[in-house]
């Protein structure tokens, strides 16, 4: 064997040991790689935590250091964080419960609705060497900012003015320094399928209907009341007409009211006071002689 096989040999050998060398370090995780849009967080085998921006192939030392890649740009938040779950089980009529989160609001209503916020990280260290779980803590901001806003609002407002909920909302999360804290840019905050849920509406229309009824009953008894106190005063007025009324006068006045009631009916006998003669049952062609009354008080009696 000659010199030149001798190199040849030994020049296979190193390559078969660099190859073998690449598939460990590759099967272990020492080359990474960031994309245009990305960013690593690599923690050290002290704990030690560093931002890793540029672009291309990257070594780690396997087994004793950890990377982290992540999205920096066009990154998606939803409210509540499973809302595309929900979605994805969404049965339209037939769904009992919410797709994205119950909302009890100002007027005593529940709306169901999500949002999502569009954000971009623009310092990578601040979001994730600063913070040690930045996406479980942004959610949870999040989801605070959110919530009490929309607690803040009426039904109708969240349902049938989105796009001003929207900027509220968009205004509110930059107020709250989350951008700060987490070193993002947010970009847009938007509310998804606000709307009533079905227990929600059957709750609500059973409250209505209550209401209804108890208005109706509530109604009824005021018109009562009302028209007892129409009577009593009608009473009163009565009375108060009749006070300077001579009992005679007054006597006399209920007899011709029983004339009044009874002038129409057949075979009734009418005795006058001044002795006049009357007609009995004038349909048949009866008369009656004049008779002399002795009491000056009319009498009716049926025969």
């Amino acid at each position: 064997m000659d010199d030149g096989d001798g190199v040849k040999a030994i020049g296979f050998i190193i390559a078969v040991i660099l190859c073998f060398v690449l598939v460990i370090a590759t099967l272990t995780g020492s080359f990474y790689r960031i994309n245009t849009g990305q960013g690593g967080i690599l923690t050290g085998a002290g704990g030690m935590r560093s931002a890793v921006t540029d672009v291309g192939w990257h070594v780690r030392v396997p087994f004793l250091s950890d990377i982290q890649i992540t999205s920096i740009v066009n990154n998606n938040m939803y409210f509540p964080e499973d809302y595309l779950d929900l979605e994805t089980k969404f049965q339209g009529d037939q769904q009992a419960g919410a797709i994205g989160y119950d909302i009890k609001t100002t007027d005593d209503k529940v709306v169901d609705t999500g949002a999502v916020m569009a954000y971009e990280i623009t310092d990578l260290f601040q979001y994730g060497v600063k913070n040690t779980n930045p996406q479980q803590q942004l959610q949870k901001e999040f989801d605070a900012v959110v919530f009490n806003y929309l607690q803040s609002q009426s039904a109708d407002n969240i349902t049938s003015h989105v796009t001003d909920i929207d900027d509220a909302l968009l205004q509110r999360l930059r107020e709250s320094d989350l951008d700060k804290q987490f070193g993002i840019k947010i970009n847009s905050m938007s509310l998804l399928r606000p709307t009533y849920t079905k227990i929600a509406l059957d709750a609500l229309a059973q409250k209505q209907a209550i209401q209804a009824t108890s208005e109706g009953n509530l109604n009824a008894a005021k018109n009562q009341a009302l028209a007892i106190e129409t009577i009593a005063q009608a009473q009163k007025s009565q009375a108060d007409l009749l006070k300077d009324v001579s009992q005679q006068q007054l006597d006399f006045n209920a007899k011709l009211a029983l004339y009044d009631a009874l002038k129409g009916q057949n075979n009734v006998i009418w005795v006058i006071p001044s002795g006049q003669p009357i007609v009995l049952n004038q349909a048949m062609g009866q008369t009656v002689q004049p008779t002399q009354i002795t009491q000056p008080t009319p009498t009716a009696t049926t025969s």
